[in-house]
C-alpha cells in the first residue's frame, strides 16, 4: 500500500490519515481544472506521503476522465540534460502537430529524439508548453512528478516555465520532492542542494511535515489494530510520526518476534535493531529493508542493486536478463522469483521494466552496499551500455577504483559537450569527477578550477566554493591555474555567499590584463563577458575606480559583449570631461541611453540566457526601467538556479517599490532575504532588504529601519557597498522627514551629497534626490538645495531616463520660488507618465499644497492635500498621510473662515466673493493681497467692482450686504418682455 495510507474511501482513492488538508487543495485543483490551471508541490521528508498523495490524486484524475502524464525522478538520470521532460512528453510526440518546425526541432533534439544540440532554455520550454497545451485543448491533462529532486536542472527549468504559465490551460501539475537530503539520511550533494527545486517551480508548496500523536495513533491503530501495547509504544517513538515508518516497522517487528510469539503479548517491546533508536529518521527508514535485502540470494540482491543505480532503460527485462547471464549465477527465472517473493520489487507485466515497491528500496540498497559493490554495480552498467552513451562514461567513472587519465580526459570531454549545450549544472558534476580521476596535480587543479567555474555559470556558489577549497589545497603553496577562471569563480563566490565584492576589483581586473596565451584564447573570449558583468556590478556597488577603471579598459573589447558598453554607461552616468567635445559626446551617449536599450533588448535572442541578457538586466536596473521590458524578464524566466533567481527578483521588487506596489515588494523581499539568508547568499539579502528599507522608510518604520542596519550599515561598510550605505542614508533622511524632524534629516542628507556637487559615478543618487532637497528646503536651507539642483541639472542627470527626469523635476518645484511653484508643480503634474512613480507625485502634491495654504489660496490647497493623502494611505506611508490629513484640514478650515461653505454670492465671482467675506472682517486692502497673493492695487480694483453689485457705497456695508444675501437671496433677473 502507498505509504500514510489507511482503509480505503473508495477504489483507488485511499484515505490519507492527516492529510485531509493536502487532500483538500488537490481536489480543489482537479475540480477546477476545466477553468483555470494550477500548481501544487508536494515538500516533505522521506515517507511522510508524497506518493501517497500522488496516488490518490492520480485515481481521482483517472475516475474524472482526465488524461495522466507521470515522471519519477532517478538518481542516475539526474545528470542527463532533459532526461524526466523526455518521461512526460514522451506519451505526447506522435501528436507534434501543433508545434512550428523550430519549436519540433528543439523538442525533439532535447529529448534525443534526433541530432543536434537542443537550444537553451525558451525554445524547448515554450515547445513543451505547445505540446502540452494542445494535449490539453483535447482532454485535460494532469501532470504527475514524483521524486523531483533526483530531476535533472534542465528539465525542472522547463518544469517551472510550465507551472508559471498555466493558469489559462485546463492542465494541473503536481510535483513531489524531498525537502532536504538523501532517503539514506546523508546530506545531498551540494550541486542538488543548490538545484532547489522547490526554489525552481511556482506554485502552491504544501510541506508534509510529520503526523502529531493523535493522528500517528490513528494510522497506526487503523492498519495494525491488533498491535500489542508495548510494541505499539515502541513503534509510535521509534516512527515520530513518519506514516511510512508507522506502516512498515509493526511488520518489521512482527518478524523479528516471529521466534517468540510470546514477546508480542508482553507489555515490555521486543528488541528493534540498534538504528532505530540511535540514527535519524530518514537512516532508519534507509534500513527498514536490510532484513529483507540480506535476506536475498547474494546474485538476486546484486541484480537489484544494478537495477538501483541504473535508470528505466536499464530496469529493462531484457537487459537484466543479460546481466544475471553475464553475471554466470542462478539462472535469471530463479532470480525473478526471489525479487518477486521479496516484495521489494517486480516486474510490470505491461512495461516489462523492474518497478520498486518503494524509491527506499533503491535507497537501501545503495546504502547497504560497498564501495567494492558499488564499484561492480557500476562497471556491469557501463558494459551493458553501448561504448558512445554518455551513461556510460559516468558509470565507468562510478567504478574506477583511482585515477585514469584516459577516463579523466573523457569526462572532461564530455562536460564541455554538455555546458556548450548549456547544461553547466550536469557539466560541473562530470568535471569534478574527471578532476577526481586525474593523475597529476595540474590536470587535477586545472579541472576543479574549471568545475568551480562551471558551477559559477550554474548559478551555483556554494558547490563552486567546495571545487575552489579543493583546488586550492591541490594547488598549494602555489595559485590555481588557469588564473582567469580561477579569479573569475572566487569573484562570483565571494560576491554571491559574503556579499563582498572586494575580491572581484582585487583579482579580475589583473586576470583581464595579463596576456593571454594562445591556448587560452577561446576560453578568454568566453569569460570576458561574464567578467565584466561581475566587474561592472561591483563597481555600481562599491565606485571602486579600480573596477570603474578596467571596465573602462575593457568593455569595447572585440570579444566582449556588445552590451558591457551600454552597461558602463548607464551605471556611470553622466561624467565630468577634461575637453568639451568629449563632455558633449558623454553627456549625448547618456542621454540615448533608453533608446539604446530598448533596440538592444528587441536585438535579444529570446531562445536562451545569456551575458548579453546580464548586462541589459542590470543596465535596465540603473536607469529604473526594468519594468518596461518584458521581452529581458522572458529570457531570465527558464534556466537558472536560486542564486541567480534570487538576484533577479531582487531586482523586481525594487522594481515593485518604485512603481508603487509596496505591499507586493515588501512581501517580496521580506521572504527573499529570509530564504537568501537561509541558504547563504548575502548579496541577495541585501538586495532584498535594501527594497525593505526604502518601503519601511517611507512608512516611517524606525524601529524596522534599525533592524535592517546590521546587513545595511554595518556589514555594508565592512564591505565597502558605498552604493548600499547611501541608500541607507537616504532612508533615514526620508524616515526624518515623514515624522517631521528637519534637522535630523538634514543631518543624513549630508552624509549623501557636498550641496552643489554631483557625485563622479554615483549610481542611483537621484532615488534619494527628492529626500536631499526636501530636508534643505523644510530645514530652512532652500538656497543651499537650489545651488545643488542647478548642479543636477547642468550635470545631465535629468535626462539619464524617464524616472531620473521626473525626480529632478519633483525636486525642482520643492525648491521653487513662490512666484515660480505653480509653474514648477504643473510640470511635474503635466508629465504623462507621473502616475507610474506615485510616491514623489503624491509628495510634490503635498509640498504644493503646504504652500498654496501660505498663499491662502485654501480651497486649491485642499485639492492637492487630498490628492496626497489618497496615494499615502494607499500606500500605507502612515507618517506621510498623516501629515496630509493635517493639511487637508487646516486647509478646510482656511475655507470655512474665509466664509464657510456655502459657495460663492450669487452675484459675485468666486474671487470677488473671497475678496468682500474678507473685507468684511476688517482686513485692509493689503492684509487682503497678502492673503490672496495680489497686490493692494488689484484687490481696490475688485471692491471698485464689488460696491455696486451689492448696493453699497462704503466698506463698512460689505458684511450687512453678505448676511442679507444669505437671508434672502435675490431672485434671478428678470428678461426683458419682447416687443
Amino acid at each position: 500500500m502507498s505509504e500514510g495510507s489507511t482503509a480505503g474511501a473508495g477504489p483507488g482513492a485511499p484515505e490519507l490519515t492527516g492529510r485531509a488538508t493536502q487532500r483538500a487543495v488537490i481536489d480543489a485543483a482537479l475540480a477546477g481544472i476545466a477553468t483555470t490551471g494550477a500548481s501544487v508541490i508536494l515538500r516533505g521528508d522521506p515517507g511522510t506521503g508524497r506518493t501517497a498523495l500522488l496516488a490518490a490524486a492520480e485515481a481521482t484524475a483517472r475516475r474524472s476522465g482526465l488524461r495522466v502524464l507521470r515522471m519519477t525522478g532517478a538518481e542516475a538520470e539526474s545528470e542527463l540534460p532533459f532526461a524526466a521532460l523526455h518521461q512526460v512528453l514522451w506519451p505526447l510526440l506522435d501528436d507534434s502537430d501543433g508545434l512550428s518546425e523550430s519549436q519540433r526541432h528543439a523538442l525533439e533534439s532535447a529529448l534525443g529524439v534526433r541530432e543536434g544540440a537542443p537550444p537553451e532554455g525558451f525554445t524547448v520550454a515554450g515547445a513543451a508548453l505547445t505540446l502540452l497545451a494542445h494535449a490539453a485543448a483535447r482532454r485535460p491533462l494532469v501532470v504527475l512528478l514524483d521524486d523531483l529532486q533526483w530531476a535533472d536542472p534542465s528539465s525542472v527549468a522547463v518544469f517551472g516555465y510550465v507551472q508559471r504559465h498555466l493558469a489559462p490551460l485546463p492542465l494541473v501539475a503536481i510535483a513531489a520532492t524531498r525537502r532536504t537530503g538523501t532517503a539514506t539520511g546523508r546530506a545531498l550533494p551540494a550541486d542538488r542542494e543548490e538545484h532547489g527545486t522547490s526554489a525552481c517551480l511556482a506554485g502552491e508548496v504544501i510541506d508534509l511535515s510529520p503526523l502529531d500523536a493523535p493522528q500517528a495513533e490513528l494510522l497506526l491503530r487503523t492498519r495494525h489494530p491488533s498491535l500489542p501495547e508495548g510494541v505499539r509504544r515502541r513503534v509510535l517513538r521509534a516512527a515520530a510520526g513518519n506514516p511510512l515508518a508507522l506502516h512498515e516497522l509493526p511488520e518489521q517487528v512482527r518478524r523479528l518476534a516471529a521466534d517468540r510469539a510470546e514477546s508480542l503479548a508482553s507489555p515490555a517491546p521486543p528488541e528493534l535493531p540498534e538504528p532505530f533508536d540511535a540514527l535519524p529518521l530518514g537512516e532508519r527508514l534507509g534500513r527498514l529493508y536490510e532484513d529483507r535485502l540480506r535476506a536475498l540470494p547474494a546474485a538476486a540482491r546484486d541484480l537489484l542493486l544494478v537495477a538501483a543505480l541504473g535508470d528505466a532503460s536499464t530496469r529493462h527485462r531484457t537487459v537484466l536478463r543479460k546481466l544475471a547471464e553475464r553475471a554466470a549465477g542462478p539462472p535469471w527465472q530463479r532470480l525473478e522469483e526471489h525479487i518477486e517473493r521479496s516484495g521489494l520489487a517486480h516486474l510490470d507485466p505491461e512495461r516489462e521494466v523492474l518497478e520498486f515497491h518503494h524509491p527506499l528500496v533503491r535507497a537501501s540498497l545503495t546504502h547497504l552496499a560497498s564501495p567494492a559493490e558499488l564499484r561492480a554495480a557500476h562497471r556491469q552498467l557501463a558494459d551493458a551500455l553501448p561504448a558512445e552513451d554518455p551513461r556510460r562514461t559516468l558509470h565507468l567513472s562510478a567504478a574506477a577504483l583511482g585515477p585514469e587519465a584516459g577516463l579523466a580526459a573523457r569526462l572532461h570531454a564530455e562536460a564541455d559537450r554538455m555546458s556548450a549545450q548549456g547544461g553547466d549544472a550536469e557539466a560541473t558534476v562530470l568535471m569534478a569527477r574527471a578532476a577526481a580521476l586525474s593523475p597529476d596535480r595540474t590536470s587535477r587543479t586545472a579541472r576543479l578550477v574549471a568545475a568551480a567555474a562551471l558551477a559559477v555559470r550554474a548559478g551555483r556558489p556554494h558547490l563552486a566554493a567546495e571545487h575552489l577549497a579543493e583546488a586550492e589545497a591541490t594547488a598549494r603553496p602555489g595559485r590555481p591555474e588557469p588564473a582567469l577562471p580561477y579569479a573569475f569563480a572566487v569573484a562570483c563566490t565571494r560576491l554571491h555567499l559574503d556579499a563582498d565584492p572586494r575580491p572581484a576589483i582585487e583579482l579580475l581586473p589583473a586576470a583581464l590584463d595579463a596576456p593571454v596565451p594562445p591556448d587560452a584564447a577561446d576560453q578568454h573570449a568566453a569569460l570576458i563577458g561574464p567578467i565584466l558583468f561581475l566587474l561592472l556590478v561591483a563597481a555600481a556597488l562599491t565606485g571602486d575606480e579600480r573596477a570603474w577603471r578596467a571596465v573602462d579598459r575593457h568593455a569595447a573589447h572585440p570579444d566582449a559583449p556588445a552590451a558591457a558598453e551600454l552597461c558602463r554607461q548607464a551605471w556611470s552616468g553622466p561624467r565630468p570631461a577634461v575637453h568639451a567635445v568629449d563632455a558633449v559626446h558623454a553627456v549625448h551617449a547618456v542621454h540615448e541611453l533608453p533608446r539604446r536599450l530598448r533596440e538592444t533588448v528587441a536585438a535579444l535572442p529570446a531562445d536562451r540566457e545569456t551575458t548579453e541578457a546580464w548586462l541589459l538586466l542590470w543596465t535596465a536596473a540603473a536607469v529604473d526601467s526594468l519594468g518596461e521590458h518584458c521581452a529581458l524578464w522572458s529570457a531570465f524566466a527558464r534556466r537558472h538556479a536560486y542564486a541567480t533567481q534570487t538576484f533577479t527578483d531582487s531586482l523586481r521588487a525594487h522594481d515593485d517599490f518604485l512603481h508603487g506596489n509596496w505591499d507586493t515588494a515588501l512581501a517580496a523581499a521580506r521572504t527573499g532575504a529570509r530564504t537568501s539568508a537561509e541558504h547563504g547568499y548575502a548579496l541577495a539579502e541585501t538586495l532584498f532588504l535594501q527594497t525593505a528599507g526604502h518601503i519601511l522608510a517611507a512608512r516611517g518604520d524606525r524601529a524596522g529601519l534599525a533592524a535592517l542596519e546590521p546587513v545595511l550599515g554595518t556589514r555594508a561598510g565592512e564591505r565597502r557597498l558605498r552604493l548600499v550605505t547611501d541608500l541607507r542614508s537616504g532612508m533615514l533622511t526620508l524616515c526624518a522627514l515623514g515624522h517631521g524632524h528637519t534637522d535630523e534629516a538634514w543631518l543624513h542628507a549630508c552624509d549623501l551629497m557636498t550641496p552643489g556637487a554631483v557625485a563622479d559615478r554615483g549610481p542611483w543618487t537621484h532615488l534619494s534626490l527628492v529626500d536631499r532637497v526636501q530636508a534643505a528646503v523644510d530645514s530652512g536651507r532652500t538656497q543651499e538645495a537650489r545651488r545643488h539642483l542647478r548642479a543636477v541639472r547642468s550635470s545631465g542627470l535629468a535626462r539619464i531616463s524617464a524616472h531620473h527626469t521626473f525626480l529632478v523635476t519633483v525636486a525642482e518645484a520643492i525648491a521653487a520660488a513662490d512666484d515660480e511653484a505653480d509653474e514648477r508643480h504643473a510640470a511635474v503634474y503635466a508629465r504623462r507618465d507621473a502616475e507610474n512613480w506615485p510616491f514623489p507625485l503624491a509628495r510634490a502634491h503635498l509640498a504644493h499644497a503646504v504652500r498654496l495654504r501660505r498663499q491662502h489660496r485654501p480651497e486649491e490647497a485642499s485639492a492637492h492635500s487630498r490628492a496626497a493623502l489618497t496615494v499615502f494611505t494607499r500606500l500605507g506611508a502612515t507618517p506621510w498621510a498623516a501629515r496630509a490629513a493635517r493639511e487637508l484640514a487646516a486647509a478646510d478650515a482656511d475655507t470655512a473662515a474665509a466664509g464657510g461653505t456655502a459657495g460663492h454670492h450669487p452675484l459675485l465671482t468666486a474671487q470677488e466673493t473671497r475678496i468682500a467675506r474678507l473685507a468684511a472682517r476688517g482686513l485692509t486692502n493689503r492684509q487682503i493681497g497678502a492673503r490672496l497673493s495680489l497686490s493692494p492695487r488689484t484687490i481696490g480694483a475688485h471692491l471698485y467692482r464689488i460696491f455696486p453689485k451689492l448696493g453699497i457705497t462704503t466698506r463698512a456695508g460689505i458684511a450687512r450686504a453678505l448676511e442679507a444675501s444669505l437671508r434672502n437671496p435675490p431672485a434671478p433677473p428678470q428678461e426683458p418682455p419682447a416687443t
